[in-house]
């Protein structure tokens, strides 16, 4: 797991890597899509450390402060749902693996 294709993108290259990663129907060179498939694991890893912080902030707000709780929570959802995404993506940028 390398990045050494992303690293070497300019900037706006790095803002079409993340809209193609983000995003569907979107058509990249093959430079492009080869660094946002590099990305992709990087992408889920940091929100599986931003959701493992999440359910801490809950274990201890919930109990505490009930408003700092409740909006963990939410954010906590938005954080899986974009975990989700983000895996499914990589898992698209990738393309199809034979079984």
């Amino acid at each position: 797991m390398k990045l050494d294709v992303y690293r070497s993108c300019s900037s706006a290259e790095k803002r079409d890597v993340l809209n193609t990663f983000w995003h569907t129907n979107v058509s990249a060179s093959p430079r492009i899509h080869q660094a946002a498939t590099e990305y992709g694991p990087y992408a889920a890893l940091c929100l599986v450390a931003m959701a493992l912080e999440l359910a801490f902030v809950i274990s201890f707000s919930l109990h505490r402060a009930v408003i700092i709780g409740a909006f963990a929570v939410l954010f906590e959802a938005l954080v899986v749902l974009s975990l989700g995404w983000s895996l499914f993506r990589w898992r698209e940028l990738k393309g199809p693996t034979s079984p």
